[in-house]
């Protein structure tokens, strides 16, 4: 397996795992980008449903999604306020 296939697996668990927060709708068309190939971009959408359905989720989702867009999704694409949507973590 090549690195970009374990990015996209790690990017498709990310998904997945947002899949419990944000609506049906939101979650299909970031399974849109990333079965088109564009998993970076599915970071970004993901963060942006994330604020913009104004729901909550574990901190580790929103870490998971930044740095799985950094360096590829320039910051200015990002929703500012994405840590403001943070929990902590269920233990």
């Amino acid at each position: 397996m090549s690195s970009m296939d374990d990015y996209v697996g790690r990017v498709q668990a990310i998904v997945w795992k947002a899949a419990d927060y944000v609506s049906a709708d939101g979650v299909g068309r970031v399974q849109h980008l990333v079965d088109h190939g564009e998993p970076a971009e599915a970071m970004c959408a993901l963060a942006w449903i994330i604020v913009n359905e104004n729901v909550q989720v574990p901190a580790s989702l929103i870490v998971a999604i930044r740095e799985h867009a950094a360096g590829i999704v320039d910051d200015e694409f990002m929703p500012p306020d994405l840590d403001n949507q943070g929990l902590p973590d269920p233990e």
